[in-house]
């Protein structure tokens, strides 16, 4: 499996470190993720989804400006999904919990051959073969499932599935964490099977964007998700959910978290957010030290497409206002929610307002992208004690458990031995917390 371990991945491509924040209001510095710059909101299984072919997927991997060149986009994809029909995947959607097959079924969605993300693998081959490397290595992650209560609000006494030979039953918080544990298992075993070439799984997301049903097991799912060498991710709600997000590090041991202002949406009454709101979303992500979120789509009663709601379509601009004078697009890390398939419609669309603003949002985004690949630093990167790798000519000597890898992350060798390599400079860890890099002639 090409991981990149968070050592590693951190002397490659990371210009500002994650803050590790406690419950307080002193932090005063945006989480930037060590591993992802933009991360792109992918909704993939349900049927109201695009099956995610290749042509789907390439507004997100590329943008085309007005003036016909091509760039890369965003570095980063989250897949995830609330439901299927009427089976849901989170708590508050009052409708069928889903069982074990259910979960299989969303995996079995994500790893089709053709779509997703095979696909997603495919059009990055495809766009390297046209614009070259891009300045990041791009990442993946996937939504984890969340143990869900019955519509009635109680916890099923049914057998969710079976896991090593032992009925899960929703109804104990032990089942609930083995049942997200073997998920998670599921998660790699297909990703290490799949011998991706262009994408690394770089961790796994909590769908649920508010705690009240679960907070109890996210320590411990957590725990397990940095086991398996993977990161942690959430984006939850800002208002009248502080009591959740101000406890994303300390009580809940996330690594990145995304909060989300809810600025492009009607408010419960049919009214507009004030402006102010943005505002208030950074000032309280710098002060607990999150990223942001930014949002729109081009569905439904929000859409922001340009032709068809000149106001909605101006709030995009004001994210865009808003994150470069409070700092955020310097400083922290950006999650990007577009709807079902917002960044499909903006590109498919006639109006030239609407490719005006996606201009702009790509621009940013690769500007951000540019600045980690060039300070992209390792002169930090140390080893201690016992050698664990020299390097040779045209060569590169291995101890016994080490793992070596370029700097884009890829996995080149591992295990003990002599290994041929072209002239260059390389990563190599022990995989137990220590790291070096290598200078090859």
């Amino acid at each position: 499996m090409s991981l990149l371990k968070n050592l590693i991945t951190s002397a490659a491509v990371a210009v500002v470190a994650t803050v590790n924040c406690h419950a307080d209001e002193n932090v005063n510095k945006y989480a930037s993720d060590p591993d992802i710059s933009d991360l792109a909101l992918i909704y993939a299984g349900n049927s109201n989804r695009p099956a995610w072919t290749k042509e789907h997927l390439e507004p997100y991997v590329t943008h085309r400006y007005a003036d016909g060149h091509e760039d890369w986009l965003f570095d980063g994809f989250l897949f995830l999904e609330f439901s299927k029909g009427d089976i849901a995947f989170q708590n508050g959607m009052k409708l069928t919990p889903a069982t074990q097959s259910d979960w299989k079924w969303l995996l079995d969605e994500y790893f089709a051959p053709g779509v997703k993300l095979h696909a997603l693998d495919e059009i990055i081959a495809d766009k390297k073969a046209t614009l070259g490397d891009a300045p990041l290595r791009h990442k993946v992650v996937i939504t984890c499932c969340a143990p869900t209560k019955l519509a009635s609000g109680n916890w099923s006494r049914s057998v969710w599935g079976t896991v090593n030979g032992k009925d899960l039953r929703m109804m104990q918080t032990s089942d609930r964490v083995e049942a997200v544990k073997w998920y998670i298992d599921e998660i790699l075993a297909r990703w290490d099977e799949a011998g991706f070439e262009n994408i690394d799984l770089e961790g796994v997301y909590w769908i649920e964007e508010g705690l009240y049903t679960n907070g109890e097991i996210i320590p411990q799912i957590n725990e397990y998700i940095h086991s398996k060498g993977l990161r942690s991710y959430w984006i939850p709600y800002y208002r009248d959910n502080k009591v959740f997000w101000s406890q994303w590090d300390d009580t809940y041991g996330f690594d990145m978290v995304y909060l989300q202002p809810n600025y492009a949406f009607y408010t419960s009454d049919g009214g507009l957010y004030p402006y102010s709101l943005l505002e208030e979303t950074c000032d309280a992500a710098k002060a607990y030290g999150t990223g942001l979120e930014l949002e729109f789509e081009t569905q439904g009663k929000s859409n922001a497409l340009h032709e068809v709601n000149e106001t909605l379509h101006s709030h995009i601009n004001d994210y865009m206002d808003v994150f470069e004078k409070k700092g955020v697009f310097a400083e922290a890390g950006v999650a990007y929610y577009s709807g079902t398939q917002g960044m499909i419609h903006m590109a498919q669309s006639n109006d030239s307002v609407n490719h005006a603003t996606m201009d702009r949002l790509a621009r940013y985004v690769a500007d951000r992208q540019k600045v980690r690949a060039d300070h992209a630093g390792i002169n930090d990167v140390t080893a201690d004690g016992d050698t664990i790798a020299v390097a040779g000519d045209h060569s590169i000597s291995l101890s016994q458990g080490a793992s070596c890898h370029d700097i884009s992350g890829r996995l080149l060798h591992s295990g003990s031995g002599t290994f041929e390599c072209p002239s260059g400079i390389y990563i190599v860890s022990d995989n137990h917390g220590r790291s070096m890099k290598l200078f090859v002639k």
